[in-house]
């Protein structure tokens, strides 16, 4: 019983410190998203790395390390492909997607 107790409470100190950790993280930046138009970012809406004003369906290359993108307003619908110039596999992706880093090599976007 009493080795028990010690497991319990060292696993309880552990998530303390583990939560102190996490709590002392200074927080990220807001990022500046245009309030029309299409912007990929890197990482999760971390830093805006292509930013397309008026999508017209135009084929595009993804920028290799984009991993989420955002369509605001005007953006009806964004097609990434996994091949280059609008080639491979397509998959619909919205407005809103967060998706893995070179996944995709190019892709269209709408707006209406």
């Amino acid at each position: 019983m009493g080795k028990r107790v010690r497991i319990a409470a060292g696993l309880t100190a552990a998530g303390v410190a583990a939560l102190v950790g996490l709590q002392a993280q200074p927080a990220q930046a807001a990022v500046d998203v245009p309030t029309s138009g299409l912007s990929i970012f890197e990482g999760t809406f971390a830093k805006i790395l292509l930013y397309v004003p008026e999508p017209d369906g135009t084929c595009l290359t993804m920028p290799p390390t984009a991993a989420s993108l955002t369509g605001e307003r005007i953006v009806e619908q964004v097609s990434a492909f996994t091949g280059p110039n609008c080639t491979g596999l397509q998959q619909n992706l919205g407005t809103f997607r967060t998706f893995t880093a070179g996944k995709y090599q190019s892709f269209r976007a709408y707006s209406f």
